[in-house]
């Protein structure tokens, strides 16, 4: 059986928010400290490598809003020929 992270289980309710919808997270100590740990326990997860979001500190509460999808560059013909 496989065990979902807290970070896993957060990761999968930022993939299911539309653009714009936040999450707001209650912190122990210092807000500052966990919102960093929360980005960086986001950037381990697979499917929030495209989710562009922001992690911010709100009064003290850590919001985390989905801002959109990086969309990957568009490869052009010439630009594969010269290596570029």
């Amino acid at each position: 059986m496989k065990h979902a992270s807290k970070w896993g289980g957060l990761g999968e309710r930022l993939v299911n928010l539309q653009d714009g919808e936040s999450i707001v997270l209650e912190c122990d100590g210092d807000a500052a400290e966990e919102a960093h740990k929360v980005r960086n326990g986001l950037n381990g997860i697979a499917a929030c490598i495209l989710i562009r979001r922001s992690v911010t500190v709100v009064n003290g509460k850590i919001v985390i809003k989905r801002l959109g999808v990086w969309r990957p560059p568009v490869l052009r013909h010439a630009n594969l020929k010269r290596g570029v």
